[in-house]
């Protein structure tokens, strides 16, 4: 399996978008289209934010991960692990744990010494992954209440 820039494999657009809006927007985040979702995953970058990751296995896309500026409006914390997902198939393979590093080492090169996440349901994941701090429970700006997660990379 390889972790490749989103940007360079423009056929997996169309699924990694797919996978965000059934994931973090619909029925969650109202007045979010899937076209506005599709545009914003076509709109990652490879040396600056927004940024996409893809897992590659055999000519397939299994997951995704983003590095974004902020994923939290009322927030100053930068920058942000998002929209982390693999593909049902593909779980219980370490994917996420890869992804999560590739994130922690490009923000790492950016010259970034901390990386935050925001999570509505899967803080256990990050608690028991390890190397997490818990920051805060705060609302955002969909009514939805959010735990912020921060790590050192130095």
């Amino acid at each position: 399996m390889k972790i490749e820039y989103l940007a360079d494999h423009p056929e997996f657009m169309e699924t990694v978008a797919t996978w965000r809006y059934k994931e973090f927007i619909e029925g969650i985040r109202l007045g979010i289209s899937y076209e506005q979702v599709l545009a914003a995953v076509k709109n990652c970058k490879i040396s600056e934010f927004p940024i996409c990751l893809a897992a590659i296995e055999d000519g397939v896309c299994a997951g995704t991960v983003s590095i974004v500026h902020n994923d939290l409006r009322y927030r100053d914390y930068t920058p942000w692990l998002a929209s982390l997902y693999v593909d049902p198939a593909y779980r219980n393979r370490k994917i996420g744990e890869r992804l999560i590093e590739r994130v922690k080492d490009i923000a790492r090169e950016m010259g970034y010494g901390e990386l935050y996440l925001r999570t509505e349901h899967a803080s256990g994941y990050y608690r028991k992954l390890g190397g997490w701090a818990f920051v805060e429970s705060c609302e955002d700006e969909f009514g939805l209440v959010p735990d912020v997660f921060k790590t050192a990379l130095r």
